[in-house]
């Protein structure tokens, strides 16, 4: 990714954010109204059967991908800055919030994101070399080849192996994203997608904040007006940055290369 622009607003408040989240998901609701009578009735085949789209598992792989990259400012990202803000700016005992957005394209003009972010950070110190305690809300603007996303974010993490001899920090927490996904091809459904992450000691080199160890499970939920929705859930194996494994529960896996967001099934 090239030029990153970081602009930081200590203005903006955290209300504000909140705000704009039931904002949001206020014209979700507004829009299922506005189009369920007509979408299912337009919707069909030629004996008037409504049509249903199925989101495939490797769909569901597709969007864990965007989920977690580093091009498109997901999970991988998120733990970059919060890892290099440990290193680079916090002394133990402090505490501290900040705001601001952060907006990037890739070189190639692909991808395109905004990112606003509000965090909380608490610099806990102990013999064991001290714990940062992680809270964070956030909104984004995604734009690919494939599709605009429009997401909510949020997160509380706990770092720990902070201020000792380790090589990796320890990272446990949730990660939570509710995204609207507007599709730009006829293979890739639009809909409305849930996905939490659980994790405990995952290990993130203090060199570059590389995801670099440890299991997370995932949960993705994504659902059209007029379906039931449908539920994938798995393990990501972090180990390698450039071959992160993604496998579901059918015993399914892809590799996925963190830093691109390129997901192959095995």
């Amino acid at each position: 990714m090239a030029d990153r622009k970081f602009e930081k607003s200590k203005s903006r408040k955290m209300k504000k954010v909140i705000s704009n989240m039931f904002s949001r998901v206020g014209k979700r609701l507004l829009l299922i109204l506005l189009v369920t009578g007509t979408l299912l009735s337009s919707c069909g085949d030629d004996d008037g059967d409504p049509v249903i789209f199925v989101i495939s598992e490797d769909d569901a792989a597709e969007f864990v991908a965007v989920v977690l990259s580093v091009n498109t400012y997901g999970f991988s990202a998120n733990a970059i800055r919060f890892s290099e803000d440990v290193a680079n700016s916090l002394l133990c005992g402090t505490q501290l919030e900040d705001s601001g957005t952060i907006s990037d394209t890739s070189i190639d003009g692909t991808i395109t994101y905004s990112y606003n972010f509000n965090e909380s950070y608490s610099y806990l110190c102990d013999a064991n070399g001290g714990t940062v305690q992680y809270s964070f809300i956030a909104d984004q603007e995604l734009s690919t080849l494939r599709s605009d996303v429009d997401s909510d974010i949020s997160g509380i993490w706990t770092l720990g192996n902070i201020d000792n001899s380790e090589s990796s920090y320890s990272l446990s927490g949730v990660y939570n994203r509710s995204s609207d996904r507007d599709s730009k091809t006829d293979e890739l459904p639009s809909a409305f997608i849930m996905t939490g992450l659980e994790f405990e000691a995952l290990s993130i080199d203090k060199s570059n904040g590389y995801l670099v160890g440890g299991t997370a499970n995932f949960e993705l939920s994504g659902s059209q007006i007029g379906t039931e929705g449908q539920l994938f859930q798995g393990v990501i194996n972090f180990s390698n940055p450039e071959a992160t494994q993604v496998v579901f529960t059918d015993g399914n896996t892809y590799v996925l290369n963190l830093l691109t967001g390129e997901i192959q099934k095995l």
